[in-house]
């Protein structure tokens, strides 16, 4: 077909356009190499003047006037010459044959070539060939990142961290995150917060058994700067590859550290799609250098939780949209223990900005808003099984996925995954966690053993393991044994942390046994760390407990009355603590005093503002005000549905309170039935509820009994009541031995 220029320009173009889209679908879809995109642009760029040429030719050579044909010779005279030589020439090279044969050849050759490479580099063959491939580096090997090297410790700070942020997004290296080499710091007894020099990481590779370790450096070059990096391993840390990206200004070292990042990994092993599909490290982190700086400073000193949360919130300041700051910034609070509300917003802004998260961080992102913010617990094991789907190893995910497992009762499974975490990086978390774990299920011998091999993984931490050996053996009922223990810990504890632990331990070992004045002697050595068990309104909810168990209800109340008003004034909003004090003056009876306190509280902190804890707490609440205003049937379904939303740790609160609400209504069945089960649960934190409840909860399960004429489980609950009292206090031996005297007459009635 004929076509004037204009056309075959307007053709040209429209199926280069296509050309290219298909190019690209191609390169996404299959993941093809980088480069195959602009050498598809470079054949079509070479093809236009030849495509060009070829309709000039041959437009030129069909719009000549056709001569009229001879129709003798003596009409035709002297015969016309033939036309020249090279228009014949051009007219058989610049064919639409073969401009069409020739660009199909182009594109097959870039096919073969683009095949050939990656058959290369998923064989191992050559400088295309991967790290996997050539078995240098293993599938998802755990590699540690040294801090970079440069003149500006914070800019090469930040550098090391972008990079890690982007590298966290590969599926084949397991780069070790910054709290895991704190452990292994703790382990060669340096500094927490101490540089990751290539030295230390290749000393903390070699010990920890990981695979590999990346080097870097940063150097300035006039305005600009270039980034070297390199891959390091085996026995005599041979170098596995090395890469360099050149920023020409500070506002490129962004993209410098994005092209570096997605090197190593296509070094690596990854596949092409996964490098190519992972969002920008712009997005995933920040495009504000002082902001990432700021970032990594509070990464670095995370061992300090308000030097961090102060870093991490000037660089929210510098940059809202920094979607992995407002995330640690989030885990910050909640591990100082401060600050609700602002931990409710910067976990649910973390959620919103959750699409410039890399997957890992993503999904906990997701798992962290679902649990803690709108307490969704189904959601957030939704969200961490995704993240274990495609990262088994990640440490965070299997501790608290066993974590939700556990308030499921699906105590195996969670087990199992405290167990993984282990097998990956052995920490202090998930050895005392599987310890729970096992205790929950009354395996003592089991736990006890994944204690011992908690201390053997990481002797550093030994005085927390055999802290909570206390606590668990308490849980358990073993008293004898956590007394002993506690003896122990006592002895050798010497740090200001583990002088108060041991107090927590004495304390608790006195109050439930009925040795009220000694509890009371062993609050004053609670340490005053903010937040902790010397928190003056938890110290005043403690001492209320302590009035009222010896009897005087009426002088705990005004007691923990007068600690609110006394502190109102200095301390304001969250800092009041109400979720942990509240509860206890309406359960003295502070009914009245109470509902004025929880108004203030509401008014204060609205309930979108709280997250599931407050939320949790809330829901007690409201259940206790409805026993004391006598409504029964509601307290029942309250504390019904406080238990169905806060799962396996609140079923032993929800079953004492249960068991009272059913014995003041007189029925004794279900009484004993909740009693039973409050008094059954080896939580491992039941001390908090044994201290003041375990005494009097078998006293009155023992009565129960008796009333309904089951005289062996009357005198099997007095007999237990008796021993666990019977050093108490004077004031509280009066209803010791009654309970002796009772058990004598059923014992003898027995016989």
């Amino acid at each position: 077909h004929r076509r004037s220029l204009w056309q075959v320009l307007g053709i040209y173009l429209a199926g280069a356009w296509v050309a290219l889209q298909v190019v690209e679908q191609l390169t996404e879809a299959a993941g093809l190499p980088e480069w195959v995109r602009p050498f598809s642009l470079v054949l079509l760029v070479l093809g236009f003047p030849i495509v060009m040429a070829t309709a000039f030719v041959q437009e030129g050579l069909q719009t000549k006037e056709p001569e009229a044909p001879p129709q003798s010779l003596a009409d035709v005279g002297e015969v016309e010459p033939p036309p020249p030589p090279g228009l014949e020439a051009h007219h058989r090279l610049f064919t639409w044959r073969n401009a069409l044969v020739g660009g199909a050849i182009a594109f097959v050759l870039l096919g073969l070539g683009t095949a050939g490479y990656l058959f290369m580099r998923s064989s191992g063959i050559g400088p295309a060939g991967t790290l996997v491939a050539r078995g240098v580096l293993e599938e998802g090997a755990p590699v540690v990142l040294a801090d970079f090297e440069g003149p500006n410790p914070d800019l090469a700070a930040a550098v090391s961290g972008a990079l890690q942020i982007d590298l966290f997004q590969s599926p084949t290296i397991r780069v070790i995150p910054r709290a895991e080499l704190a452990d292994a710091l703790a382990r060669m007894e340096r500094d927490a917060d101490a540089r990751i020099t290539s030295q230390i990481a290749r000393e903390i590779a070699v010990r920890e058994g990981y695979g590999a370790v990346i080097e870097g450096e940063i150097a300035s070059v006039g305005s600009g700067y270039v980034l070297t990096a390199r891959i390091v391993g085996g026995s005599d840390w041979s170098q596995l590859a090395a890469f360099r990206e050149t920023a020409r200004t500070e506002e490129g070292l962004i993209d410098a550290i994005e092209a570096l990042s997605r090197s190593i990994r296509d070094k690596s092993g990854e596949s092409l799609r996964s490098v190519q599909g992972g969002p920008p490290l712009d997005e995933v982190t920040t495009a504000s250098l002082e902001a990432l700086q700021l970032y990594t400073r509070a990464e670095l000193i995370a061992g300090d939780d308000q030097a961090s949360i102060d870093l991490f919130e000037r660089a929210i300041e510098l940059d809202p949209d920094f979607a992995m700051a407002h995330r640690k910034l989030a885990t910050m609070l909640g591990n100082a223990g401060v600050r609700p509300a602002d931990r409710v917003a910067a976990y649910t802004r973390a959620y919103e900005l959750r699409g410039r998260l890399p997957d890992a961080e993503r999904y906990l992102a997701e798992a962290d808003y679902e649990e803690l913010v709108r307490g969704d617990r189904d959601a957030a094991i939704r969200a961490f099984e995704s993240l274990l789907a495609i990262d088994p190893d990640n440490t965070a995910g299997l501790n608290n996925l066993g974590i939700l497992y556990w308030t499921r009762g699906r105590l195996e499974e969670a087990e199992d995954l405290f167990a993984r975490g282990i097998a990956v990086t052995p920490f202090e978390v998930a050895f005392l966690n599987l310890a729970r774990m096992r205790a929950q299920q009354r395996r003592m011998p089991d736990m006890h053993a994944a204690l011992d091999s908690g201390v053997a993984a990481l002797p550093e931490a030994r005085m927390v393991f055999e802290d909570s050996r206390v606590w668990l053996s308490l849980g358990a009922g073993e008293y004898d044994r956590a007394r002993e223990l506690a003896g122990g810990y006592l002895e050798e504890a010497v740090t200001p942390i583990e002088l108060t632990r041991s107090a927590l331990q004495q304390f608790a070992l006195a109050a439930i046994h009925g040795r009220l004045a000694e509890a009371e002697r062993h609050m004053d050595d609670f340490d005053l760390a903010p937040g902790g068990p010397a928190h003056p309104m938890r110290q005043a909810e403690t001492r209320a407990r302590i009035i009222a168990a010896r009897g005087d209800t009426t002088g705990a109340v005004r007691s923990l009355v007068a600690a609110y008003g006394s502190n109102r004034g200095t301390l304001r909003g969250a800092d009041m603590v109400y979720e942990d004090w509240l509860p206890s003056l309406v359960a003295l009876g502070g009914g009245r005093e109470a509902a004025a306190i929880y108004e203030d509280w509401r008014e204060t902190i609205p309930v979108e503002q709280l997250g599931t804890a407050g939320r949790d707490a809330r829901r007690a609440l409201d259940a206790l005000f409805a026993s004391k205003e006598g409504r029964a049937d509601d307290a029942i379904r309250l504390w019904d549905q406080f238990e169905r939303d806060c799962p396996g740790v609140c079923g032993i609160e929800a079953a004492l309170f249960r068991a009272r609400i059913h014995d003041e209504a007189g029925d004794a069945g279900a009484a004993i039935r909740e009693y039973e089960a409050f008094l059954d649960d080896p939580v491992f934190f039941r001390h908090r509820y044994d201290a003041f409840d375990r005494g009097p909860a078998l006293q009155r399960l023992a009565q129960l009994y008796d009333a309904e004429g089951d005289a062996a489980n009357a005198a099997r609950v007095y007999s237990e009541f008796v021993t666990l009292w019977d050093e108490a206090d004077a004031v509280l031996q009066p209803r010791v031995t009654a309970a002796r005297q009772r058990l004598a007459e059923l014992e003898g009635t027995a016989e």
